[in-house]
């Protein structure tokens, strides 16, 4: 039988039928200006602050000089760089930059879950998460890159020019719970950039899931985890009812009582899932809603660029 803290924690993570898309749907087409106005300022931020994403490859461009690894032909040594390092017994490889246009995919939880939020002043995760979105996706396509989605009718599919982002935008507000969790990725261009945006509040095994099917895959794989503050601590007072958006009723006396054994829980939780993120090569960023969204996508943003 589960503890109070773990039924409490389930809540976040169970499934149940279709949200109100419909009462839904004119505010978010009235939205859309806004939050592409919002996404597209912060993708210039991203821009300015990682001068791209860069990797080495085939063009003609120089992007850095970097330490000769053993195993590598000789041929590759810049031998007049090496001449002039002030590093005695170090060798300099010359790297070009790859000159193909990178593919990023982004799949944005599309759960009735994400549209949770404790206070009034908050965004809702999946607000938080589709400005992320289409701020990675806009920077992306800044960047000459190709960009694209992996929920609506056109996942996976990437395409490229600046004008596309509107119409990922339209895709992403129009995405529905009834999707499957992730789609097949066996279409995708060896090489991709997947990024998985959600709460991440799920059980552990179909955490390894998604991730080994990921890993099996030749794309790089990112998480960005969004929490609201009210989930990373259990504040409130009192006896209180509890209504998971995804189906489920608790009824708990004395909250308080429970706080730092959730607290404890929640922890756990997320050093669960760094841990598998890690164990399977892929980056995981943690994002709070309360906190401004640039610092942890500045922190993604490198993250995909850095080292490849």
């Amino acid at each position: 039988m589960k503890s109070p803290t773990e039924a409490l924690r389930g809540l976040f993570s169970r499934k149940n039928s279709r949200s109100s898309e419909s009462m839904t749907a004119p505010a978010e087409r009235l939205a859309l200006p806004a939050l592409l106005l919002h996404a597209e300022k912060i993708a210039a931020s991203l821009q300015v602050g990682t001068h791209g994403r860069r990797r080495a490859g085939s063009g003609e461009d120089f992007w850095q000089f970097r330490p000769y690894n053993a195993g590598e032909p000789a041929t590759a040594i810049d031998w007049r760089q090496s001449a002039r390092s002030p590093i005695d017994n170090t060798f300099w490889v010359r790297e070009r930059e790859r000159e193909n246009a990178q593919s990023l995919l982004i799949w944005c939880d599309p759960s009735p879950s994400m549209d949770w939020r404790s206070a009034g002043t908050l965004p809702t995760k999946r607000e938080r998460a589709q400005l992320c979105t289409l701020a990675l996706a806009g920077a992306a396509l800044r960047g000459g890159e190709k960009a694209g989605l992996l929920t609506g009718p056109e996942a996976g599919r990437t395409f490229a020019g600046r004008q596309v982002l509107g119409r990922l935008g339209e895709a992403l507000l129009h995405s529905s719970p009834d999707e499957p969790e992730l789609p097949p990725l066996d279409g995708i261009q060896p090489q991709t950039d997947l990024v998985l945006i959600s709460d991440f509040l799920w059980e552990e095994d179909r955490i390894d899931a998604v991730l080994k099917h990921c890993a099996n895959r030749p794309v790089w794989t990112h998480l960005l985890c969004i929490l609201d503050p009210g989930e990373r601590s259990l504040d409130q007072k009192g006896r209180i009812r509890f209504s998971g958006l995804e189906g489920g009723v608790l009824t708990l006396p004395a909250v308080e009582s429970l706080g730092p054994a959730y607290e404890q829980a929640m922890s756990a939780h997320l050093t669960a899932l760094q841990s598998s993120a890690g164990r399977l090569h892929a980056d995981c960023i943690m994002h709070d809603t309360s906190q401004a969204p640039l610092p942890a996508l500045l922190a993604l943003h490198l993250a995909m660029g850095g080292g490849r």
